[in-house]
């Protein structure tokens, strides 16, 4: 059967990997799927009532057959996708999941959900509830149930990490902190919210063209002339689309790829940081440390140290 057919559940065709149903006194990591590749979460342990009570979050890499189907749900949540596709049923409403799109589901919504084997799911997502959750969503008009798309997705992502470093801690701030930063989540979510008819444009779709070259090609792509003549185009105007449609330059994105590529290989362990340099496009390893110390904010060495030191804790 092709991915894209329906998703809904089929009597006995597969068992769900959490609870079918909702009991808010399970502990949250019940209720998370175990069809991943790897996940940065958090939980807070101890119940703490309170009229807006964050849950848990996180991300995850989800593995080719990941699948969720819950009849119902405790809390609210909302899961914003960073990378791959899926597709998810919302009760009844099927919809596409790319990039940059989110979804929020709670109590008494069905939902199934599905990544697509060829290109799975990179997803965050946090959980909350209490006494002034569902009117907040009200307030705000975020419905439980909805699909929509963010045209400018980096600053949500980019709060989400910020969620997961902060609610990953363990101090008397954590709680109060992922309390407003999932507030934030919501908020920015609603206002950069568009119509999928909003991006059928040709500036758009030109856009993601742009988008989707550097993504391919950003280890050979040095410079933004460099993506310009890749993708027949010229430098200004790559820049005003990008100006419209994200939340970086060109340059910047192009940047933060290798940075991430950058980070990956280091983890690895098995390159001296020149090699590392040389196969993101520096020959300049000190010009590289300079680069990757303003995007992860420490220089490369330290970074390496410091995230190794955490695995064999």
């Amino acid at each position: 059967m092709d991915f894209f057919a329906s998703i809904r559940a089929r009597p006995g065709e597969n068992k769900p990997l959490v609870p079918t149903h909702s009991d808010p006194a399970l502990h949250p990591s019940t209720y998370l799927s175990r069809q991943v590749e790897s996940s940065r979460v958090f939980f807070f342990e101890e119940p703490e009532p309170s009229g807006f009570e964050v849950k848990c979050g996180g991300f995850e890499r989800c593995r080719p057959d990941y699948r969720i189907d819950r009849p119902d749900f405790p809390w609210f949540v909302i899961e914003f996708v960073h990378g791959g596709r899926g597709k998810i049923v919302l009760n009844g409403i099927e919809s596409i999941l790319k990039s940059g799109d989110f979804f929020l589901y709670g109590p008494g919504v069905e939902h199934h959900i599905a990544s697509d084997p060829e290109k799975p799911l990179l997803k965050y997502f946090t959980g909350f509830g209490g006494p002034d959750a569902a009117a907040f969503l009200k307030r705000h008009d975020l419905q439980p149930g909805m699909v929509s798309h963010c045209l400018k997705s980096e600053p949500i992502r980019r709060a989400f990490d910020m969620l997961i470093e902060r609610g990953s801690r363990n101090s008397k701030f954590s709680r109060p902190l992922s309390t407003a930063i999932v507030q934030q989540l919501l908020l920015m979510c609603r206002e950069d919210s568009v119509d999928a008819g909003s991006t059928d444009t040709r500036a758009f779709a030109t856009f993601s063209r742009v988008k989707q070259c550097i993504e391919q090609r950003f280890l050979e792509l040095g410079t933004l002339e460099a993506v310009a003549a890749a993708c027949e185009l010229d430098g200004p105007y790559l820049c005003r689309l990008f100006a419209r449609f994200h939340d970086e330059s060109p340059y910047q994105f192009l940047t933060r790829l290798k940075m991430q590529h950058a980070a990956s290989l280091l983890l690895e362990g098995l390159l001296p940081v020149k090699d590392v340099a040389r196969a993101c496009g520096f020959p300049d390893p000190f010009h590289f440390s300079r680069v990757f110390k303003s995007v992860h904010r420490v220089p490369p060495s330290r970074f390496r140290e410091a995230m190794h030191a955490k695995q064999t804790r």
